[in-house]
């Protein structure tokens, strides 16, 4: 379930919350009926709102954001490296060399994971080559770089699989609240319906509170279970 459309059914959801509460009188026929539905409606509403807060506070952390510029960052110094090594391997004809600097263009075709790995492998080449991968436009502030690069992307993958897991759990018990709440609606719905006839205007209200209505004011689905 998308963001927008978890937001737009918790105000639905607030909505005919707040009509419930508003004016118990003018429905008190049906009281009996629909007090036990209020207070379920009104109690998940409240488990709802909160998990909604974790939910999107994960998705909205700016860790995809932030990884990507690190990643981004990190690949033209193992370009550097990678030139470099290959220079060298060449200088001094190290065919094994030749073949641990591997291709720049793999670079970004490696998992999140994978790049990390990789990064670790290639400046563990490094540090013994310092002066010879220098000559080469490889310098130990470029190694210096790469390696707190390394470290910082790997951490923050790490929090993105926490925040992802959490967030997942999160959302999963967010859309579960915001389905019981629907067939919650749907019926008091079918108690309401009572005065669609007699009291046009009291009907009216009720669905106007019960309607899902998305950012813009179209209106979404009302069908059982949305």
């Amino acid at each position: 379930m998308k963001n927008d459309l978890i937001e737009a059914r918790l105000r639905r959801d607030e909505a005919l919350n707040a009509f419930l509460l508003a004016d118990k009188a003018v429905y008190a026929d049906i009281e009996t009926d629909v007090a036990p539905l209020r207070q379920q409606l009104s109690e998940a509403l409240t488990q709802a709102q909160d998990m909604a807060q974790a939910v999107l506070a994960a998705d909205n952390d700016g860790n995809a954001e932030r990884k990507k510029g690190q990643r981004n960052q990190l690949t033209q110094l193992l370009r550097r490296l990678v030139v470099g090594l290959q220079a060298v391997a060449t200088s001094t004809r190290d065919a094994r060399l030749l073949a641990l600097a591997g291709q720049v263009s793999r670079l970004h075709k490696l998992s999140e994971s994978s790049f990390v790995e990789e990064a670790r492998r290639l400046l563990s080449l490094a540090p013994e080559r310092s002066e010879a991968l220098t000559k080469r436009r490889f310098t130990p502030e470029h190694y210096r770089e790469a390696m707190t690069l390394t470290s910082e992307l790997r951490r923050n993958i790490n929090e993105g699989r926490l925040n992802d897991a959490e967030g997942s759990t999160g959302r999963q018990g967010l859309e579960r609240l915001i389905k019981q709440n629907a067939r919650t609606i749907e019926q008091l719905r079918t108690y309401f319906r009572v005065y669609e006839q007699d009291e046009p205007d009291l009907w009216a209200h009720f669905e106007t509170a019960a309607r899902v209505v998305k950012r813009g004011g179209a209106a979404g689905s009302t069908q059982p279970g949305q």
